[in-house]
Formats: structure tokens, sequence, C-alpha cells
């Protein structure tokens, strides 16, 4: 009991989010298609990293394509709270059952495969609530993990939150019951730990105008990963772009065969040298005056997906509005816009317009 009082009262040791995570987590293989020893990506190690103790930020911005970003920082977070730096974690989801799913599916592999959390919470038991699918005590009573849904202004607002982590935040709902914004909500729950609170905010974007997470995105600093060219040394953000400038492009009827057109040289670079390019990449601060820092990825920079795949992928979600769309939020991590071709007529309202008293 002294030594578990003892280790509460120490300050976490110097490491952080991504060194902890390159020496300790194990990969099942359940929740993603990679088993073994886990490797941070570049394009992963400073959105990671700026969650540890040692930088002074207390909320961070991830604008992700999907399948490349948001998930991973935010399970190993949580491995190197119960490990490092506990305290009372709530994790929201934008429906209890995404929050059950990500409990079982991959925090729940990383605490049974990754040795130095073996024993830091217990096993789940229904009939111990404190240590449920969707709450989870660690030993040293130090703190917890909590798991809700955005819809539940209960699971919202139920206790004090040191570590706040929101996924997926533009599938949230408008409101939580009657509550209100439930992003707002779970905020306010940091309020009693604002000289050590960490707040994640995560998500792929949705439709301009309309997308929580691009609000907290221009809040943000606005880090865009930069890859440098093989051939001139141009740093630049990877884009589909139209076929005639920088960008993807490929032969007619040929997607399969892309390759990227320098921004500076306007060369094609084939796809083989994209992983020397990622592997030099860098993030560069668009809103260097932000305190928030914000970062946004691409499937362009996908180490798993080809360019070709992704160009011919293109070609058929261009088919239709529903596809494209997806496309753009999923892949691109970029913003949809609404397009309508029938435009308001402002001086036929002007003339329906009656005198009030």
């Amino acid at each position: 009991m002294h030594q578990i009082g003892a280790e509460a009262m120490m300050p976490p040791r110097e490491i952080t989010v991504s060194q902890w995570a390159d020496e300790n987590v194990v990969l099942s293989g359940a929740g993603s298609a990679e088993r073994g020893q886990w490797h941070t990506r570049p394009y992963q190690r400073e959105p990671m990293d700026v969650l540890s103790p040692s930088h002074p930020c207390k909320q961070v911005v991830l604008m992700s394509a999907a399948q490349m970003l948001k998930t991973s920082v935010l399970v190993n977070f949580l491995g190197y709270i119960a490990d490092v730096d506990p305290g009372p974690v709530l994790v929201v989801e934008p429906r209890a059952e995404d929050a059950k799913a990500l409990s079982k599916d991959r925090v729940a592999p990383l605490f049974r495969m990754t040795p130095c959390l073996r024993g830091k919470i217990a096993t789940v038991k229904s009939r111990d609530s404190n240590n449920t699918t969707l709450h989870k005590v660690f030993r040293n009573g130090a703190g917890h993990i909590t798991f809700t849904g955005a819809i539940s202004p209960s699971g919202l607002a139920m206790r004090p939150i040191r570590y706040l982590l929101l996924d997926e935040v533009d599938r949230y709902p408008a409101s939580a019951g009657s509550e209100g914004d439930p992003v707002s909500l779970a905020i306010r729950r940091t309020a009693e730990f604002e000289h050590n609170k960490k707040i994640l905010i995560c998500s792929t974007p949705t439709v301009r105008g309309a997308s929580r997470i691009e609000l907290a995105w221009k809040e943000s600093d606005q880090r865009e990963y930069f890859v440098p060219c093989p051939i001139c040394g141009h740093f630049q953000v990877l884009v589909l772009g139209d076929g005639t400038g920088p960008g993807l492009v490929w032969p007619e009827g040929h997607p399969e065969d892309a390759a990227y057109r320098c921004a500076g040289c306007m060369q094609l670079i084939p796809h083989h040298q994209k992983a020397w390019m990622v592997e030099n990449g860098e993030y560069r601060a668009q809103n260097p005056d932000s305190q928030i820092p914000g970062f946004r990825v691409t499937q362009l920079i996908s180490p798993k997906r080809s360019w070709g795949t992704i160009a011919a992928e293109f070609c058929e979600a261009r088919r239709a509005p529903e596809t494209l769309k997806a496309f753009v939020n999923t892949v691109l991590a970029d913003l949809w816009e609404e397009r309508h071709d029938q435009q308001i007529d402002h001086l036929a309202i002007w003339n329906r317009c009656e005198p009030y008293a």
C-alpha cells in the first residue's frame, strides 16, 4: 500500500509518447492489419509527442484521413497515461456502440499484449462497476478510463476529467439529449485540471461550414505535412491536383500508373520514391501564432496505399456526388463543399417583403 501511494506521488518520468510506444507497445493484429512491435511513422511522431507532459499545450487537433493517425494516437496515448502519468480519462465516441467497440477491439488488446500494461487495470467483470467495458479503474487508484457516447449527457458530465479524448467529432449529434453541444459539455469536465490537462480533438472532416473539426482546425496552428521532391528538393504538401499542374497524374484510362508531378521542378516522381519522401518530411505550421498544435494528413502519404490505387479510387468515386464526398473526406482529409445549381434570386426575395408595424 505504501509503495502504491509513493508511485502515485512521483512525477512522470521523462519520456515522450512516441518513445514510450516504440519501446513498449505490441500490436495484436485484432484491431489493425499490423502485428508485433509498434513503430511510430514519421507523420505520427509529432502529433503523439505534443501530448506528452513536457509539452505545454492543453489541446491538440487532428484532422486526418481514415486509417492514418487518429485511433493510433488515441490508443497509444491511453497506454502512456496508464503507465507513465495516470489520471482520470474520458474517451468520447459518436455512439455508445462505437465506445464499446474501441474498448474491446483496440484498448483491451493493447493492455493484454503490452507487457508494461499488464496488471494496470483488472480484467473486465460485468458485476464489478470499477472494471467494465466502458469504465476501467487503474489498480493504483490514480485514475480511470471512461468510455461514452456523445449522445449521453450523463456520460459527459459525471466526474472531473484530466484527459479528454474526443474521437470523430464530426459524427457527434448536435446536442447530447437536451443538454447542448457534447464537445462543450465534455470540455467543462476538465476545469479542475487547468494546469496539466490534455484535450485531444480528432476527426475526418465532413461538410465545410458544418464541421466541428473544421472549427477546431481553424483555431490551431494548422500543421501540414511537407515532403521533399527527390529530384529538386522542393518541399510541398501532396495534393490530388487537376491533372495539368502539380499533383497526381496518370495516362488516360490507366490510373494504376499514377505518378506525382512536383510543384517545384514539374518532373514526374514515381510511386516507389514516396517512402523516401515521407521519411524525410516535416510538419510546418500555416497559422504559427496559435498555441494549439493542429495536424492534417491525407492518404497520399500513406505507406499502405499506392498513388495508383488512390487514383483508381478517385476515378470510381467521381461518378456520383456521394461517393466523391466520401473520397474527399476520408482519403484527402478535406472538407466537402456543397454546390447547388439553383441560385437564389435576392431581388425576388426582397420584393416579397411586407411591412410590419
